[in-house]
């Protein structure tokens, strides 16, 4: 059966419409409120966006591609760095604005379908921009709710393939949104998110799911999908790339992360040090061979076959070529997707609703406000 939505006043279908696309698709870009920030990153307002659209063209394109990420919580503080390919994809500042019972809120997305640097400056269309407010993988709410999302193991457990048969169906990607709209505090997250049949779908021959940091000025938890069940892990203030409710899988990472965020936690209790701390952790310092402990246990690329699989039971190998070769890369801007880097470091805090953000390892801050 087809699937039918109403947006911006026609009737449509993907790939067909009852009106004349071009001319909708055009007041739409008129209206976007969309401004570069720096290179690679840019700023939009939204009063209004889709959940029924969203879920449709997240069952059609499936590949939400989240990177590896480092999350903390210290004190006043909620900290994230986003860390993914070196290439020409570019990230956004999303505001939504306090609306039909939703949170005004500030984040950032990522990972949107066609909106590579030159695209966006380009100022066409596309179907990316009705569903970026649903690819904020980290941020915060007016209630002082901040939640972000990272990957876990591909593979490893169970496909989550629903949390609740009696509640509608929710893509897991659209979990930050949903949170971020609707959640008064962490409690009030958790008994959203368990009200909800909360799902992942298949990539190719491996799956990608993802964990959640929430916080509000009174807690932090991580919530986790383990055997179609909805799991809350309580003063959970670290988070990388590897499950917390179980024991370690084979295709844990992080872990060396993990362990450095942990070693230096005290000293991130200000913003300040929020932002030192994830400095510590920014990706390029895996790829310098000097690194102790070297990050082993998480190296991915596409450089040699020898490198796909590396689990966290693998002995220590002579990375030091490739480690050269993405290093040069990073040097060199060779914006190829052929290395990692930290595309973003953000710190949110949660008494005055508030961001500072400093994009791709640039050490340039910005502040933004809900």
């Amino acid at each position: 059966m087809k699937k039918f939505f109403t947006i911006l006043g026609c009737l449509c279908v993907f790939g067909l419409t009852a009106c004349d696309n071009k001319s909708q698709n055009e007041v739409f870009m008129k209206n976007l409120k969309l401004s570069k920030v720096a290179d690679y990153f840019y700023e939009v307002y939204y009063d209004d966006y889709d959940y029924q659209f969203a879920e449709s063209f997240n069952r059609k394109y499936n590949n939400p591609n989240l990177g590896a990420c480092s999350s903390v919580r210290n004190g006043n503080f909620h900290g994230r760095n986003y860390d993914w390919y070196y290439d020409e994809n570019v990230e956004f500042i999303v505001h939504t604005s306090a609306k039909n019972g939703r949170h005004a809120s500030v984040g950032i997305a990522t990972m949107v379908p066609g909106t590579s640097v030159d695209f966006v400056d380009s100022g066409l269309y596309t179907d990316g921009y009705k569903i970026l407010p649903f690819r904020v993988v980290d941020g915060i709410n007016d209630a002082g709710v901040a939640i972000n999302i990272n990957v876990v193991p591909f593979g490893d457990m169970p496909l989550t393939t629903g949390t609740n048969p009696d509640g509608d169906d929710m893509y897991f990607v659209s979990v930050i949104r949903y949170v971020l709209d609707y959640a008064d505090s962490v409690d009030s997250a958790i008994e959203l998110l368990k009200s909800k049949n909360i799902y992942a779908m298949n990539n190719g021959d491996k799956h990608e799911e993802g964990h959640f940091m929430i916080s509000d000025p009174e807690k932090t938890v991580v919530v986790e999908f383990i055997n179609n069940e909805l799991v809350v892990v309580e003063n959970a203030n670290i988070m990388t790339n590897f499950y917390l409710a179980v024991d370690k899988t084979p295709h844990s990472a992080g872990i060396e992360r993990f362990n450095i965020l942990r070693e230096n936690y005290n000293n991130a209790s200000t913003n300040d040090g929020m932002i030192s701390l994830l400095k510590s952790v920014w990706y390029t310092n895996a790829y310098n061979k000097n690194t102790t402990p070297f990050w082993y246990s998480e190296y991915v690329g596409d450089f040699s076959p020898a490198y796909k699989d590396v689990t966290i039971s693998s002995p220590l190998q002579d990375f030091v070529p490739v480690i050269e070769t993405a290093v040069s890369m990073f040097e060199q801007h060779e914006r190829t997707g052929k290395t990692w880097y930290t595309t973003h470091t953000s710190v949110y805090d949660l008494e005055n609703k508030t961001l500072t953000l400093i994009p791709h390892e640039s050490g340039v801050e910005y502040k933004f406000g809900i």
